[in-house]
């Protein structure tokens, strides 16, 4: 994908930093299906998954304690450091300080540090929880507008607002221009970051970003249409493939803002990825299954114990519970919930102590006949369900056509580096390690 957008953009500042930076292969070696919120928390704690065990969004960390996130264990050493975005940061620690703290865009509630940052939280949270797979009509609340009207006071710039309004005005005109809404997160997201980091100048600083790796899962097809044996037809599939342009443009202005910003300090900029992705061929799609009403499935299977809707990526759901107990009994009736014929409505049923995760199976026969059936239980007989009284719908949207896949990508850039384009391969837990380093070095002399 780099290669890709810097033939595309030869001038572009992330073709500067790659002709300048150590440049090279990761490698994760988690178990299973690679996922985002495990394989970040591998390269922040610098062990794989089957060690730190972070197998959801929004589970309980309680797993990982022995394995504290890279930007913990420098905070206790006594430097300076902000935190903004990375996965599986929630919930803002009270011990050790840090400059700045703004948790992740799954994050179960919008407190960060300092508090003039909330505003930027409460409304990132928002438009995930409402754009989670396809991006709904645009509604304003009271709440969101106060929000919004502190954005400026948060670091928004005025450039930053005027393409949130052109990007209205686009979607009114053409409804295509929707499915573009979750890039100007990014653009935003980085305003907030830009102002805290110029206002504490940590030692060391995070920020993540995932709106590169949205359009890569969706428009990989039309990115590299070779990976398919196609061509590019007509001026729907022009602007898929431009919105992964967008996408990685977006990207580049960071990228040349902190290079800018950090050649002045004399800083290093570490750019890296926790997995790559690749062409998948999903076959014939037919849609897939969302739970759009979590209360209204609760109410349908019978769940009474207190429980809390936890943000997720489709096709995942999270739930939290009071107690482990209540966790184990809804998992109990979930597990009843099959197709017609038989086949587990989940795919993915987990449990870290009093969090739950479920993923979605597209089985097409539920699909098609709108029903499922939950089980007999020894208290109720078996009884069919049509997926609107238990809170689901089919969704219908562009099919992904770009996965994930184990090799990323590290780029190392700033004083004393040595460039290099070699690529070596590392294992993505090193890269924990090679972060330290930095810092005992600069300690040392």
């Amino acid at each position: 994908m780099f290669d890709w957008y810097c033939a595309l953009r030869p001038g572009s500042h992330l073709a500067s930093l790659l002709g300048a930076s150590a440049c090279f292969t990761t490698r994760t070696m988690d178990d299973g299906e690679l996922h985002p919120w495990s394989t970040w928390p591998t390269l922040h704690r610098g062990v794989y998954n089957w060690q730190h065990n972070i197998r959801f969004i929004n589970q309980d960390l309680g797993c990982a304690r022995e394995y504290p996130p890279v930007w913990e264990t420098l905070a206790r050493q006594g430097f300076r450091v902000g935190v903004f975005g990375s996965l599986q940061s929630y919930p803002v620690p009270s011990r050790p300080a840090y400059c700045f703290y703004i948790p992740d865009t799954f994050a179960r509630g919008d407190e960060t540090l300092p508090e003039r940052y909330r505003c930027f939280q409460a409304i990132n949270l928002r438009q995930t929880k409402a754009d989670g797979a396809e991006a709904q009509p645009i509604s304003v609340d009271s709440g969101t507008l106060r929000n919004l009207a502190g954005l400026p006071f948060a670091g928004m710039k005025l450039r930053t607002a005027a393409r949130l309004a052109v990007q209205v005005v686009r979607e009114k005109a053409n409804p295509l221009y929707r499915t573009r809404r979750s890039l100007l997160q990014a653009p935003v997201a980085f305003d907030v970051f830009m102002h805290a980091f110029g206002r504490f100048k940590p030692d060391f600083s995070t920020f993540f970003t995932n709106h590169v790796a949205g359009a890569m899962h969706r428009y990989w097809k039309y990115a590299f249409p070779e990976d398919f044996d196609t061509v590019l037809r007509g001026d729907d599939d022009t602007f898929r493939r431009e919105t992964v342009v967008a996408a990685m443009d977006f990207a580049d202005e960071q990228v040349g803002a902190l290079t800018q910003t950090l050649a002045g300090e004399q800083g290093m900029l570490i750019l890296a990825t926790s997995m790559g992705q690749q062409a998948i061929e999903r076959g014939r799609y037919v849609g897939e299954l969302r739970l759009a009403d979590p209360g209204t499935l609760m109410k349908a299977i019978g769940f009474v114990r207190p429980w809390r809707d936890l943000l997720a990526m489709q096709p995942d759901f999270n739930f939290g519970f009071e107690s482990e107990a209540d966790a184990e009994q809804f998992l109990t009736i979930i597990r009843r919930m099959r197709s017609p014929s038989g086949e587990p409505l989940w795919m993915r049923i987990r449990r870290e102590r009093a969090t739950v995760n479920l993923g979605l199976s597209d089985l097409q026969e539920v699909i098609a006949s709108g029903t499922f059936v939950l089980d007999a239980s020894e208290r109720s007989p078996a009884r069919p369900m049509s997926l609107k009284e238990a809170g689901f719908k089919v969704l219908a949207r562009d099919p992904g056509t770009g996965y994930h896949q184990p090799l990323g990508s590290l780029a190392v850039w700033g004083p004393g580096i040595r460039a290099t384009a070699a690529r070596s391969e590392i294992e993505l837990a090193q890269v924990r390690e090679l972060i330290l380093s930095q810092f005992t070095e600069a300690r040392a002399n």
